[in-house]
């Protein structure tokens, strides 16, 4: 039983480690991607500035994963938590 139980709390570990992983693969892309972007805009057609359309959907997309990876899982354990709590009082009260 406890040999499942650690591997339960692994399996979660690692889907956590993954996502993280991937934002910051996000990040870095960004980083890399937008600099580039920008050069290119400036040197072809400086007069309209269009790298700002991408640089604003990148930061929205980044934004929003980052609020659901550090934000969004500790509001979800809570709730579960919460619910089991109540769950186990409206049984002992039967």
């Amino acid at each position: 039983m406890e040999n499942n139980l650690e591997k339960l709390k692994y399996k979660r570990a690692k889907s956590r480690m993954e996502e993280i992983k991937a934002f910051y693969m996000m990040l870095g892309g960004c980083f890399l991607l937008m600099p580039y972007l920008i050069f290119i805009n400036m040197k072809v057609n400086p007069e309209l500035q269009w790298f700002w359309f991408p640089l604003f959907g990148f930061g929205i997309s980044i934004l929003g994963y980052a609020l659901y990876l550090f934000a969004g899982k500790d509001w979800e354990e809570k709730k579960i938590k919460e619910l089991m709590e109540e769950e186990r009082r409206n049984s002992k009260s039967l």
